[in-house]
């Protein structure tokens, strides 16, 4: 229940502080006074974006804050959610600085205008004139069905589900594709692989195939510079190895003279002994080398097979063709378990279809059988509100595919005139009796909802005298279980609020304001009377106001 709004620096409005109550209040005052401006304030502590042009002045701050009663609301579960402080006496409050830069808070927590509005729609519906054109949207009519039938939960489940089956179509229906295409390519793919398989490659091949052809390919001149380096090392004139062995000889005559010559006489030792193992390694290379022709040409052909295939794949070495071959492997294997893919999901698919055929089933038959029901009390309310013939009819239609709601859609239809058949609200129905309707099918939601304010802008719209006394005595009833507010120019309507709440506007210092104040006692009276008769106050419109409100 909203139990206090503070408004400062917002449009026309200087600085107001409302104290609301239970049961019905009403909001009163002339055109242009500035109700719609109390409206527009409350908006942006339920959510609402914010018209920088609203700031009265641009140098100070704009403040909105609601104080609200939570207490019988169970909406603990939410702030907890949602990492909020709880408390029965919240706070939504909201910021606009000059710039334009706006911020919202719960409780003193800062928080998104998202969430403030996911908040706000659980304390406050505010229905405008605007709204009564929603009793001609499928989704409201759904709504309303859904409302009363208590669908909630399995509307959540089933939403939740259908969300599912969507995402498991669009998979399903991405593998088939992707399956159909595969195929497509799958000899190709096959072909590839045992191309790539037969060569049995190995890591690290090319570099070794490619030392052994440039073994082969040279192997005369391999051959004959190993004969020509061992006969530089061994061969009688300049033997290497017997040249070392004299100059060993001549230090170690010296070193006995001059201990330094020692370490020259041991190095010379160690080259003596490094080249006998090179002129032994050298004579084995020689002895071992033997050109294979059978070998040279394997070697040339499986070198010409691999470039041949590098060169189709556009890859630099073997290695990276073991790449190759690993993932075609791997598509050729998803080609293969595609399939299976196919039927789990085919499957998963038909298990959800059956949940989703249930549960629309469900909706569908608790839905239905609300329709008599609604359809009988609003036009019971209409006929007090003064349409006698009204008629308001369900029209359903089965649907062949699930939707987001079920597999259903209704439809209302409406007649104010006896002897027309019920059709489109929207082609049948005036303003004044499309505000009632409204109002007879908010009566009913109000009893199956626990929003705890109901604020009405001018639900009397088009109506008047008689009609508007109901209209006030249906607000007040409704008033009876929760807060009710309502902004309305009519004064049999007004009478019946329990609390009644005047807008004016002052001039302040060569600027009007916006002002409001609770009427009591002959201030009421007075205004009430005003209301009838205009400014000019009789006695006979002073003695009206008091009949009005002793009803």
């Amino acid at each position: 229940m909203l139990q206090q709004l503070f408004i400062q620096n917002f449009a026309l409005i200087d600085q107001v502080d409302i104290r609301f109550e239970k049961s019905l209040s009403v909001i009163t005052g002339e055109t242009g006074a500035g109700k719609s401006i109390l409206l527009g304030a409350l908006g942006l502590i339920l959510g609402n974006r914010v018209d920088h042009s609203a700031l009265k002045d641009s140098s100070r701050k704009c403040i909105i804050e609601g104080l609200f009663d939570l207490s019988a609301y169970k909406l603990n579960h939410f702030f907890e959610q949602h990492d909020l402080d709880y408390s029965d006496q919240s706070i939504l409050r909201r910021e606009i600085n000059g710039a334009g830069k706006s911020r919202s808070f719960i409780n003193d927590t800062p928080c998104t205008l998202e969430l403030m509005k996911q908040l706000g729609s659980q304390l406050i519906d505010i229905h405008s004139q605007q709204q009564s054109l929603l009793i001609n949207d499928a989704q409201f009519q759904l709504n309303v069905l859904d409302a009363l039938a208590g669908n909630q939960k399995i509307l959540v489940q089933y939403q939740t589900d259908y969300t599912e089956f969507q995402k498991l179509q669009i998979e399903l229906k991405q593998v088939q594709e992707q399956a159909v295409e595969s195929k497509k390519q799958e000899d190709y793919l096959n072909f590839q692989f045992q191309e790539l398989e037969s060569l049995n490659l190995q890591i690290g091949e090319n570099k070794g195939l490619e030392e052994e052809q440039n073994r082969f390919a040279h192997g005369e001149d391999i051959l004959k510079n190993l004969g020509q380096i061992q006969q530089v090392i061994n061969e009688e004139d300049g033997n290497l190895i017997a040249n070392l062995n004299i100059v060993n000889q001549l230090i170690s005559n010296i070193e006995r003279f001059d201990i330094s010559f020692v370490t020259l006489s041991e190095r010379l030792n160690g080259l003596r002994i490094e080249l006998e193992d090179v002129s032994a390694e050298i004579e084995g290379k020689a002895e071992a080398f033997e050109y294979d022709s059978e070998r040279h040409q394997m070697v040339e052909d499986r070198l010409t097979e691999i470039h041949r295939l590098q060169q189709k794949h556009l890859v630099l070495d073997a290695d990276e063709l073991i790449e190759l071959k690993s993932e075609i492997e791997g598509q050729l294997v998803s080609i293969t378990n595609s399939e299976g893919k196919i039927e789990a999901l085919t499957a998963q698919l038909e298990q959800k279809e059956s949940e989703l055929e249930k549960q629309a089933q469900l909706l569908r038959k608790k839905r239905l059988a609300v329709i008599m029901s609604l359809e009988k009390k609003v036009q019971k309310t209409l006929v007090n509100l003064g349409i006698p013939y009204a008629q308001l009819k369900v029209k359903q239609e089965s649907l062949t595919l699930f939707s987001k709601n079920g597999k259903d859609q209704f439809q209302f239809l409406f007649s104010a005139n006896k002897g027309i058949e019920p059709s489109l609200i929207s082609k049948t129905a005036s303003g004044g009796e499309t505000s009632r309707l409204m109002l007879a099918i908010k009566q009913i939601l109000a009893d199956h909802q626990q929003l705890p304010t109901i604020l009405f802008d001018e639900i009397d719209t088009g109506v008047s005298g008689e009609i508007a006394e109901k209209m006030g005595e249906i607000l007040a009833q409704m008033g009876e279980k929760r807060q009710v507010i309502s902004i309305t120019h009519l004064p049999q309507l007004a009478a019946k609020g329990a609390h009644h709440y005047f807008v004016y506007k002052e001039v302040v210092k060569e600027r009007s304001m916006t002002k409001i104040k609770q009427l009591k006692g002959e201030e009421r009276v007075e205004e009430l009377a005003k209301m009838l008769s205009g400014k000019n106050l009789t006695e006979a419109a002073m003695n009206n106001a008091k009949e009005l409100l002793a009803h």
